[in-house]
This record gives C-alpha cells, structure tokens and sequence, in this order.
C-alpha cells in the first residue's frame, strides 16, 4: 500500500524497454530496461537484463545494472563533456536447477533471503537440496556486497538453514548465519521459522531471529489467520531490536537500541461481488512511547477485472514523534481504445505542525495508452506540499514496445 506522504524527491521521468516474449516456438527470452530520473543533476538509469532458455530450463541468468554521469568531480572515472562515469552492478547471477525441483545453485551477486535470516546482499554461491522425505537443506558463502567493487579484506560470511515438512500441513525451519568485518565477528544469529495450516481454515505463521553477539532476540513476528467464506481475520504480533538488527561494528547500534513491539489484527470483508472493506488496528512501543495505529480502506471494483475503481482510505498514527490523520482518494477507469485513467488524492494533517503548514496535500494525475500491436505509453503529472519542501512537481513518462523474436 503506498504511503499517505511520498517524502522521496525521485521520481521517474523517462522509462524505454525493449522486451521479447516467449512465443511456442521459442527457445530464448531477453529482457533489457532503461529508467532516468527527474531530479538528478546528471542523467543516471537502471539497466535491467534477463535470460531464460525455454529449452533449456534448468539454466537461466538476470543481471541489474545502475548507471549514470555525474559532474566533473563526482564520478568514478572521466568522460564526456564535462561528466565523469559512474555505475554499479546491483545484481548479476546465473542460477541451475535440478530435475524434479530436487535443488538448484545460484552464483554470483543477489539477494538471498531465507527462513528466518533477513535479506542479505551477497556476492558467492547458494546451494539448495531436497528430498523426496521432505527435507531440505541449504547452505550459502560469500562475501558482503561493497559499493563499486571497493576492498572487502577479510570480509565474509557463511549459513545455511534445514527445514522440515510435517506432512502438507507445514514446515518447521532452522537456520543460522554468521559474518564477520575484516575479521572481526560484525554478526552471528539463530532463527526459526514455522508455516502450518492445521485445518484447511486456519493459518499459522511465525519466526524469531536470536542474536548470539549481542545476546537477544532481534526479530520476531507471529501471525495466526482464519478464513470463512468472504471474511478474513489475521491477528498478529511482532518485536523487532534495530541494534540487534545492524551489524555490531555499526554506529548506529552503538548510539542506542530503541526496540520496537506491536500487536493487533487486520479483518478483510468481501462485502458485496465487488465490494472489499479492509481494516486494521495495532498498539505499538516505539522505545519505550506507547502508541498505536489504525486505517480502514473500501474498495468498489467498477468491472470485474478491476480495471476500474474508487477507493477511500482513513488512517491514524499515533506513536513517539508521529501522530497524525490521514484521508486518501483513489479512482481508475478505462476509457476504450487501450486508453486508462487514474488519480489519486492524500491529505495528512499533522498533530504538530510546527510551522510546516496545517495540511500536508499529495496529488496524482496519470494516463496509459496499450496497443494491440506491442506498443505501450504511460504519463503522470505528481503535485505535493510536504514539511521538507513548501510546494513540489514532478513528472513521469514511460513508452515500451514489446518485440517477439522467431
């Protein structure tokens, strides 16, 4: 769900992608993306890149490029007129899989993200086995990923997690990960992770990542959800140590640890064929400040495919330094011949101003254009008055074409 408040300058002015799709008779799938942004004093852009073997389906590669100019000084190496290049590669990893879903192995730079253990941005190798009993295991090495490629002497790390599934009702999972900062231990932690659905209404999820360097638990969420019909409720729990979470050499966690717990529920109504009410409310402790938060959120899909909508969304914040009230607007429609509006309305109204105005307003204006020929063509106008800047535009473009290759 996006936000009351967009705070974040950037924003997308330009966005050119040649893709090429699967077609029965095709073996190879490329996939190339360009992005700019409105804000940046030199062009910078996103390259995306994905390979895929249809007959060959145990092999597949994607890659994530940024890459830019900046002015003369602020880059990495010379260039052009004036401007100095510079770029990093967020992501490039080649990964094979097993028959039968037996395991795969993935090399390279990614992001893993497994059980218990929180996402982490690597470069090395990740390998997962299964077993027709239901057991899996897997194991990972490498080391932490350093913007552009900079020294990394002495820096790794190392884990793996084993699960087990009781049945098909669910699976229990034990992991572990330690990394070290030139030599140093910077992290070590437990965790566990449980997924059940003990009968076919209910659903059970939770995990706890235990601290060992710093001993406690630093990350922990519980949830238990039941489903009748059109009616679904969720209640759910969670803790969460922001020192425990960063690494211990950081100056962050030697500043202060403010932990964090909130507990509450969330209900989902599907009150009429295209009608969905969506609640929730939490109490929260931010450091030690009770507090707490709710919203409600009404839907009406104007066709079935939701192509069309209007929506109205009420949400308070009442917790440490953020307390405030907010009122949201959405609504989308077609307008034949490919062609598809959408707006949308925030207003916010602080508890404290503190002479950053009564009223925070966020606004957005876009239209799509699809062809039936590949071609596709998108545009927004986005107007905003946040407490960092008294009045703000931006604007969005986007134009793709879709290229099936024999």
């Amino acid at each position: 769900m996006a936000p009351l408040v967009r705070r974040a300058p950037i924003l997308v002015l330009a966005f050119v992608g040649l893709r090429t799709l699967d077609a029965s008779a095709q073996s190879l799938r490329l996939g190339a993306d360009a992005v700019a942004q409105t804000n940046a004093p030199s062009p910078a852009g996103l390259l995306v890149l994905q390979g895929e073997d249809r007959r060959r389906t145990w092999l597949s590669v994607e890659g994530l490029v940024w890459t830019g100019a900046r002015p003369d000084g602020a880059g990495t190496s010379p260039g052009e007129h004036g401007r100095n290049v510079d770029g990093d590669i967020l992501s490039l990893s080649g990964r094979l899989r097993a028959p039968r879903g037996l395991g795969d192995l993935r090399g390279g730079r990614f992001v893993l993200s497994t059980g218990a253990i929180r996402p982490i941005h690597m470069d090395g190798l990740a390998a997962l086995a299964r077993a027709p009993s239901g057991t899996s295991v897997e194991v990972f090495g490498g080391t932490p990923v350093a913007a552009r490629l900079r020294d990394r002497s002495y820096d790794w790390l190392v884990g793996g997690r084993v699960a087990q599934s009781v049945s098909t009702r669910g699976v229990l999972g034990l992991s572990y990960l330690g990394r070290r900062s030139r030599g140093d231990i910077a992290d070590e932690e437990i965790g566990a992770d449980l997924a059940m659905v003990p009968v076919r209404w209910i659903d059970l999820a939770a995990r706890s990542a235990y601290d060992l360097s710093s001993p406690g638990v630093a990350d922990a969420h519980a949830s238990v959800a039941a489903r009748r019909a059109s009616l679904r409720v969720e209640a759910f729990a969670s803790h969460r140590s922001p020192g425990r979470l960063l690494p211990a050499t950081s100056l962050f966690s030697v500043l202060g640890d403010l932990p964090s717990r909130t507990a509450g529920a969330t209900v989902r109504w599907d009150a009429a064929p295209r009608l969905d009410l969506l609640a929730s409310a939490a109490g929260q402790t931010v450091g030690g400040d009770p507090g707490g938060n709710a919203w409600l959120r009404a839907t009406l899909r104007l066709d079935d495919g939701g192509e069309g909508r209007l929506g109205v969304e009420a949400r308070r914040q009442d917790v440490s330094s953020a307390r405030w009230t907010g009122l949201r607007l959405i609504g989308a429609h077609p307008l034949g011949r490919g062609l598809r509006v959408s707006s949308e309305l925030e207003l916010v109204l602080p508890d404290a101003p503190r002479g950053r105005g009564a009223v925070w307003p966020w606004g957005l204006l876009a239209l799509g254009w699809r062809s039936g020929t590949g071609w596709e063509a998108a545009g927004a106008v986005e107007a905003a008055s946040t407490p960092e800047r008294r009045a703000e535009v931006n604007a969005l473009a986007r134009l793709s074409r879709t290229l099936e290759l024999p």
